[in-house]
């Protein structure tokens, strides 16, 4: 059975704040890894509208299911990062929003993340409809690619607290998962140009998605906490054997995404 949008809206997760132990920090507020981990990340949910006003300019706004799940998947993710912005409050940090960005990088490759909507929705008229495949695809490695990092961080922080809050939200992030694999899969198996525009795109995107627009100095923080040591290249590693396994990529365009994930 495919993923079901409509219940998917209907039983949408907001506001986590009651839920959340935040007393534990008093007595034993988080490391100064930890809540560095905690602040990307929580930048990184927090972009989502930027990220979707990106996608709805070209042929993906086109398609009523996976609007109506955009839209839902946004407003989940906007709760998500509130509930780590309590996280930095509770431990005396501003919200991850307030942050300041430092030097960007700017590599190459990662070019056409920098594109604004209006370069997008002109160079989207030539790719119709295909280009759906490429939006969901990357949301599902980008699931694959933060739950990894949510794991790491739970593991990491030695804070039941914070291990209780990453519990939620990977419980709120599968069904996130879930629909871009469903979507991934079906939209690949059906249509060479989108295996080729997916293709080339993954090998050129910045992982995770948003963080072409973080500072330098968090990208390397981010790839060194998550995969800097043995345990995490073993992590990229699956994620590029999740990859290959997608209909039409392989272990080149695994490992091409993996590359980028390590330090």
């Amino acid at each position: 059975m495919r993923f079901d949008v409509r219940e998917f809206a209907r039983t949408a997760h907001g506001n986590h704040r009651e839920t959340l132990d935040l007393a534990e920090y008093a007595t034993t507020p988080l490391s100064a890894d930890s809540l560095h981990a905690v602040r990307y990340l929580g930048r990184l949910e927090s972009a989502t509208m930027e990220h979707l006003r990106n996608l709805l300019v070209t042929a993906t706004h086109k398609d009523a299911r996976v609007t109506a799940f955009l839209v839902t998947w946004a407003f989940e993710k906007f709760w998500i990062a509130d509930a780590l912005d309590a996280v930095l409050e509770a431990n005396g940090q501003p919200r991850a929003q307030r942050t300041d960005e430092g030097k960007r990088r700017h590599g190459r490759d990662e070019a056409s993340d920098r594109r604004g909507p209006i370069r997008r929705a002109i160079s989207a008229i030539r790719l119709g409809v295909p280009i759906i495949a490429v939006h969901t695809t990357t949301g599902l490695i980008d699931e694959w690619i933060t739950r990894t990092a949510y794991l790491r961080l739970a593991a990491a922080s030695k804070s039941a607290a914070l291990a209780s809050t990453i519990s939620m939200i990977l419980d709120v992030k599968q069904r996130h998962a879930d629909f871009f694999e469903d979507e991934s899969r079906r939209r690949l198996g059906d249509s060479p140009r989108a295996v080729k525009l997916t293709r080339d795109a993954l090998q050129k995107a910045a992982w995770p998605i948003g963080a072409v627009d973080r500072s330098a100095e968090d990208r390397s923080f981010f790839e060194t906490f998550v995969f800097g040591e043995k345990e995490g290249v073993a992590s990229a590693a699956a994620i590029a054997s999740k990859i290959a396994s997608l209909p039409g990529l392989d272990r080149s365009i695994g490992e091409a995404v993996a590359k980028k994930l390590l330090p």
